[in-house]
């Protein structure tokens, strides 16, 4: 997998190209549908931050991009606001600016139902995502050591109001966690996979390590997008971990994602930039989505899903060896 540094695994996915696609670019549907909600472009701003005076500006920066573009939003998590509840404005901040927004609250998987309600209702939101991040964890001097976390899941699950989002972060969810995850009640899934952020190296070069045997640890965002919906056929599933250009976004989309989640480069955009880059950026990445999808011949996401695709290197390799019948069968299209 030569696809970047990150190596998503979507460098070995192919559109198989429509030279006659009879379609007029500006008809093309981009909207999607998840957790029952329509939005016009199938693009979530991800989790990243929040407990800071730079983290609520950073918060307030991209929940503008949010509004101005129709895109839900999903905040950090929201556990050091829980402790110390003079750093909740850096989490509300995004439903001061974006009032009438989706917004995803955020913690993590040992959360309480308590917790849970508490952070929902600090942003006032429409979802909760709860992120699975034992390898972060377990490079951390001072972070968990136990994961019981499946008893936990389905508290929360069961109890809150809104609907929960499984949520890995940076090391790929299995089609066998998947089910897990399914069966304890939440409602999406969010596969986190490897190839974006690396928090396990972060937290390496914050302990100034030697480097360690788990930094490549993981799926790859492709493999695992296609290990979770070859196994969970009707999973409300988000794509994230590495997403570059609206082209990984119709690779993502046509293996089955309902939804694209991206984090760093929106940071950086309006780190740099301002508001305005951001919202350049995700325009940028509408006019890549919607190029991919007339050169695929697809008049919709919904069309996209269904088209032949191809499949080459170490990815068709692990497609034959997780025996995921449905991809071999678009392979052959």
């Amino acid at each position: 997998m030569a696809d970047g540094p990150g190596r998503t695994g979507f460098g070995d996915v192919l559109l198989r190209p429509e030279a006659v696609p009879d379609l007029d670019s500006r008809a093309v549907d981009l909207s999607t549908t998840f957790l029952g909600l329509r939005f016009p472009f199938p693009l979530l701003i991800n989790a990243l931050t929040g407990g800071t005076g730079e983290a609520a500006r950073i918060n307030a920066r991209l929940a503008q991009v949010a509004k101005a573009t129709g895109l839900p939003m999903a905040v950090g998590s929201q556990r050091i606001a829980l402790r110390d509840p003079k750093l909740t404005y850096t989490f509300t901040v995004v439903r001061r600016v974006n009032p009438r927004g989706v917004i995803f609250a955020n913690l993590g998987a040992g959360s309480t139902p308590d917790e849970a309600l508490r952070a929902v209702e600090m942003v006032e939101a429409q979802g909760l995502q709860l992120h699975l991040n034992a390898a972060q964890e377990l490079s951390m001097a001072e972070g968990e050591r136990a994961f019981y976390w499946s008893e936990a899941v389905a508290a929360v699950a069961s109890h809150l109001p809104v609907p929960v989002i499984a949520k890995e972060v940076g090391c790929g969810l299995s089609g066998a966690s998947a089910q897990r995850l399914l069966a304890l009640g939440v409602k999406a899934l969010d596969v986190g996979g490897k190839g974006g952020t690396n928090f396990v190296r972060i937290e390496e070069k914050r302990r100034r390590g030697r480097g360690s045997p788990f930094l490549d640890w993981g799926l790859p965002t492709a493999w695992s997008l296609l290990d979770v919906v070859g196994t969970c056929p009707g999973a409300e599933v988000c794509a994230s971990g590495g997403l570059r250009s609206g082209l990984d976004m119709a690779k993502a989309l046509a293996l089955g994602a309902r939804i694209c989640g991206v984090a760093g480069p929106l940071l950086t955009a309006v780190l740099t930039g301002g508001v305005k880059a951001g919202i350049r950026l995700v325009e940028r990445w509408k006019r890549e989505l919607r190029m991919s999808l007339v050169l695929a011949g697809a008049r919709d996401l919904a069309e996209l899903r269904h088209k032949p695709l191809i499949f080459t290197g170490e990815t068709w390799n692990f497609i034959v060896q997780r025996r995921l019948t449905a991809y071999r069968k678009r392979a052959r299209g």
